[in-house]
């Protein structure tokens, strides 16, 4: 009972005084507020950083017509508020009053600065006379994490067109086929002087870099098993000895020994003869179809041969179709002569400076010279030679992809950087007008990408995927990966990412990162560290960001021996890292452990 009046003293008491100034005790009573921020660090999915907000008031701070906001900003932008009305909690005297709100923020680049934060005033207010009295700004929660960005999703790749073009070795086959008497593989002189033989001859004393040569020996469908084997091998066997012969005659000396000659004589074969006779005027239509219901049909090779000479039509076969069967067919390959990669470059550079005419090279040596050269500019020029001197779509978008590369060096939404996006942009436009391929839409997908305008680059990517994309399948899988990431499907992610090549690099990277802020620290382990021993076989730059990512998942895992000795290794390789790890909210806890790995 003495407990009760005394409450009731307290209330009347706080009434009196509330009575008295509302205002300046309502701010007062705030120091008591509880206010939770879940997450707190902050964290960035599907290109918005949503917030949730629990606000407890202390008892009595709501007087009878009054109002209390909290209003919240994040880096001094505005996010939203909360209002507290005495009136929706007319028990506020004698409990708690409590209010939970979920506020998102789409993301902004301005939202990684280091040492932006959560914060919240507060505002007293009489609700009848307007009067009001504000806290002061307190900060709620620290920033926000910014992992997942590491995934960069605002650099897709912006990949060039299909020159036509390789420096890889290629080769042509060269065919021609040369005829027998029956029975017989001497190579006649009137076959060496026929047009097949004259055009060959010039052939092979143009001295063309020769792999290897294939003969195929055939004999005509009469006489025994065995002389037919015979014959279609002595025909095969004389032709690489003309051919050994005219190596000589032109001097192939050493190179002579290094090709291959394969012999394959054609035995007991009718395909050669149902070819003959379908390309044959000389033999009617009634006599082939008995000739072809014979070697259709059943018994050994030689009861066919013996049926075959009983037709009528025999002799017409033997004079007008089967001289066309005793051959030694040839096919040669040989390596197609090409430019040194050297010789390209300063042919391309020549017709950039005006002393080249522009079919020094053909359109597609010039696409291929500006992957020659690693400087940007340069590139840029050559492929501003290809726009002016062939205007072909592919060539307007490789020139919009270098732009989009140049415009990937400037910093992020300057003046300069939307000047090149905008000159990309035109010149995209123009290679699909003149052909819509799926290289300039993977182009524009990474243009808008930069913008961080996330669904025009997945539309384009779409386009890209319905068009012929198998020159760049592992670059679009990749970019479409990356932006499943946008959208915080972080599953799909993964499982395109999955598509792209065992050692692909960003895709590796990526999928570190997902598994990650999936919670899944081992599979995010396991992708470091196959990315590390990948980079160290390659011998590629950027090892110190894996053993980064590796210090995060310690940090996640709570091993703060774990997190000096990976900062450590990323810190000897990349020095860039040091003033990112002590700002960085993954490591809030770890400071020591941080400042172990700065030692």
């Amino acid at each position: 009972m003495k407990n009760i009046k005394i409450l009731n003293f307290l209330l009347v008491l706080s009434l009196v005084m509330f009575g008295c100034n509302p205002l300046k005790k309502m701010i007062e009573l705030s120091k008591d507020q509880q206010i939770n921020i879940n997450p707190n660090p902050l964290v960035m999915k599907a290109g918005n950083v949503a917030v949730n907000v629990e606000s407890t008031l202390p008892v009595g701070m709501l007087p009878k017509g009054t109002s209390y906001t909290l209003d919240f900003s994040y880096d001094g932008s505005s996010i939203g508020s909360i209002e507290f009305k005495a009136s929706d909690y007319p028990n506020s005297t004698s409990s708690t009053s409590k209010s939970s709100k979920t506020f998102t923020m789409p993301y902004t680049q301005e939202m990684m600065d280091d040492n932006a934060k959560l914060s919240v005033v507060g505002l007293a207010k009489v609700i009848t006379s307007g009067k009001s009295l504000s806290t002061v700004s307190s900060e709620v929660a620290d920033g926000l994490i910014k992992t997942i960005t590491r995934t960069s999703p605002w650099n897709i790749p912006s990949p060039k067109a299909n020159p036509g073009y390789t420096d890889a070795e290629e080769t042509e086959a060269t065919n021609v086929s040369f005829y027998f008497n029956q029975g017989s593989a001497y190579l006649k002189g009137s076959e060496k002087k026929s047009d097949r033989g004259e055009k060959f001859s010039a052939f092979l004393a143009e001295k063309n870099i020769t792999k290897n040569v294939n003969i195929m020996g055939a004999h005509s469908p009469e006489g025994s098993t065995k002389v037919n084997e015979v014959l279609a091998d002595k025909r095969g066997g004389t032709i690489e000895k003309y051919y050994r012969e005219q190596m000589d005659k032109y001097d192939y000396k050493d190179e002579a020994s290094s090709i291959s000659f394969d012999i394959k004589p054609v035995v007991e074969d009718w395909n050669s003869l149902r070819r003959a006779l379908r390309g044959s005027d000389a033999v009617s239509e009634s006599d082939r179809s008995q000739i072809s219901s014979i070697i259709n049909g059943g018994g050994s090779f030689v009861d066919k041969e013996k049926a075959l000479a009983k037709l009528s039509s025999y002799k017409t076969l033997m004079k007008e179709v089967y001289p066309d069967l005793r051959t030694a067919k040839t096919e040669v390959i040989t390596v197609i002569n090409k430019k040194p990669n050297n010789e390209i470059l300063a042919i391309a550079q020549n017709i950039v400076n005006g002393s080249a005419s522009s079919d020094a090279l053909s359109h597609g040596e010039l696409l291929f010279a500006a992957s020659l050269t690693p400087d940007l500019s340069e590139k840029a020029a050559i492929y501003q030679a290809a726009v002016k001197w062939g205007g072909t779509w592919k060539a307007h978008s490789d020139f919009g992809s270098v732009h989009i590369n140049l415009a990937k060096d400037e910093e992020m939404g300057s003046e300069a950087q939307m000047k090149l996006l905008e000159d990309a942009e035109t010149q995209l436009n123009i290679s699909l007008t003149k052909e819509e391929s799926a290289v300039a839409h993977m182009n524009m997908a990474s243009l808008a990408a930069l913008k961080y305008d996330w669904a025009t680059a997945s539309e384009h990517l779409a386009k890209a995927k319905e068009l012929d994309y198998s020159y760049h399948k592992n670059l679009l899988h990749l970019s479409m990966g990356t932006m499943s990431i946008t959208t915080g499907d972080y599953e799909k992610a993964l499982s395109i990412l999955n598509m792209t090549d065992e050692d692909n690099g960003w895709a590796k990277s990526r999928r570190g990162i997902i598994q990650l802020m999936l919670g899944n620290i081992s599979e995010s382990r396991k992708e470091m560290n196959s990315l590390i021993k990948l980079f160290e076989v390659k011998e590629w730059d950027g090892i110190g960001h894996m053993n980064y990512i590796l210090a995060i998942c310690d940090a996640r895992e709570g091993n703060a021996s774990g997190i000096t000795s990976n900062l450590k290794m990323a810190f000897s390789i990349s020095d860039e890292l040091r003033d990112e790890a002590v700002m960085d909210l993954e490591f809030k806890n770890y400071s020591s452990s941080v400042q172990d790995a700065l030692k």
